[in-house]
């Protein structure tokens, strides 16, 4: 069976949502609200492989060298084959998690690209759930 995973904030719970909503897709879900990169870190991660892995995280947090030494912490604790991120609106954050991304050879998906009221949220998290499975 493919096991996927969503971990992060609460752009991961949307687009989790989404995902069940549109395609019936069911992954293992750690996501939560206003969860930071450091909260993230400290959460148990479950000790599985997984074929895939959405990273949404950095939404919360504010740009510098503990987010990215956090972000980098995180990925060495997920043992997945491909793994993407959700880069999040703030374009200073977003670079930073794209050097994570980069520095393992993973993926990048940019919230960026879909409309947004808040600066932190996608107005439509089905946008998303579509890109993620072209």
């Amino acid at each position: 069976m493919f096991e996927c995973l969503i971990l992060g904030d609460s752009t991961g719970v949307g687009t989790a949502t989404a995902l069940v909503a549109q395609y019936a897709i069911r992954c293992d879900v750690i996501a939560a609200e206003r969860a930071t990169a450091a909260q993230i870190l400290a959460w148990r991660k479950p000790a599985k492989r997984y074929g895939a892995s959405i990273l949404a995280i950095g939404s919360n947090d504010s740009p510098g060298a503990k987010l990215a030494d956090n972000l980098f912490k995180i990925r060495t604790s997920i043992t997945t084959r491909r793994a993407i991120w959700l880069l999040p609106y703030s374009r200073q954050v977003a670079s930073l998690v794209n050097k994570v991304a980069v520095a393992f050879g993973d993926e990048s998906i940019d919230l960026g690209r879909f409309a947004t009221n808040d600066h932190i949220h996608p107005q439509h998290y089905g946008d998303v759930a579509r890109a993620l499975l072209k």
